[in-house]
């Protein structure tokens, strides 16, 4: 599945660069897509991989955290050396982490990822004072929103997949039926939210129990690997490019945007395993969609520089930029660790 991760990843980028002339699926659409990949490779890595829960919790944790502290330090050097971010700046930092309180749980959030979503209900005051806010609101010039005092503000998504993490062991060995009723129970909170005095944007994408459906999709699509085992290769293919055009293309339909998201959903949850079987042995497409997790992190530090400096052809400065630093990142960083993390396992079986 990687030309379909790296196309996710993609998408979140190019909803996030204000320059673009054409955007692929909606962002936020194509976060909560990844979720369902992410189900679907947890849930496999737990059947053959890991006999030890202890070592895919710190696996997994290894897996993410290098490559975003290396971040970090990048975005740090880009916002107080060269003044340049999409999201925050220095007055925004100085501001918020004035305040002790303030200082204290965005340092945690900056450290820690977990609850990095919750910022976003959360804005930060002329004092710095941290408020409850579920409108929804978007920064301007009078809204500074907490999660603008983080480097790395993309990571929020980064918290919804620790938690997943934290009850995928468990989960993995529950029947299809128990995952479906749950997966029901999250859908149904999802759509509560639209009776509640909140942004439903807020409640549906930055709220754990209302997304944990789309991890439990990835994880129901796993388990239909050994029936799909049995279909031609050639399946996974086909399903690939039509996938990979739905990410591309889906915005000229003219669908209606809530409807596109759904379709993006049920799509990949279906296609998922067809791909899987026709790639998993394919060490290029692999390696294409390890670009996918360091193309999520560094975009906006890409973006922010391009924004500040405004090259020619900034977008595709933009691109090609965040492709390049993605490119080292994983060649740098998360190759030397995940050959860690192999070697872990290995010693374990």
């Amino acid at each position: 599945m990687g030309l379909l991760r790296v196309a996710l990843a993609m998408a979140v980028m190019l909803g996030h660069l204000p320059i673009a002339s054409y955007q692929f699926i909606h962002a936020a659409t194509a976060v909560q897509a990844f979720y369902i990949v992410s189900g679907f490779y947890m849930a496999l890595v737990l059947e053959g991989k890991y006999r030890r829960v202890g070592l895919f919790y710190s696996n997994r944790l290894l897996r993410l955290m290098p490559t975003y502290f290396v971040m970090m330090a990048i975005a740090a050097v880009t916002l107080w050396g060269l003044n340049a971010s999409a999201t925050g700046s220095v007055e925004i930092f100085a501001t918020a982490f004035a305040n002790p309180t303030t200082a204290l749980v965005l340092a945690f959030e900056n450290v820690a990822i977990v609850g990095q979503e919750m910022l976003f209900w959360v804005t930060i005051g002329p004092d710095g004072s941290l408020s409850f806010d579920p409108s929804g609101k978007l920064p301007d010039e009078t809204t500074t929103l907490a999660w603008q005092a983080l480097l790395v503000p993309q990571a929020w998504s980064l918290s919804m997949e620790l938690m997943f993490y934290a009850l995928a062991p468990f989960l993995a060995r529950l029947d299809w039926r128990t995952l479906l009723a749950i997966a029901c129970l999250s859908l149904a909170l999802r759509f509560a939210g639209g009776a509640l005095p909140v942004d439903f944007g807020l409640w549906a994408g930055r709220y754990f129990p209302t997304v944990l459906f789309l991890f439990l999709l990835g994880m129901l699509a796993q388990r239909a690997l050994p029936l799909v085992a049995r279909l031609p290769k050639v399946l996974g293919w086909i399903f690939n490019v039509a996938v990979l055009a739905m990410v591309v293309a889906l915005p000229l339909s003219g669908v209606p945007g809530p409807a596109q998201k759904w379709i993006v959903f049920a799509a990949i949850a279906i296609c998922a395993p067809f791909l899987f079987h026709a790639f998993k042995d394919n060490a290029r497409d692999r390696w294409i969609g390890d670009l996918s997790y360091p193309l999520y992190l560094c975009h906006l530090v890409v973006i922010g520089l391009v924004l500040t400096f405004e090259p020619p052809f900034a977008v595709w400065v933009a691109i090609g930029g965040a492709l390049a630093l993605s490119a080292a990142l994983l060649i740098l960083v998360d190759h030397p660790v995940d050959r860690w993390r192999q070697r872990r396992v290995a010693k374990a079986s």
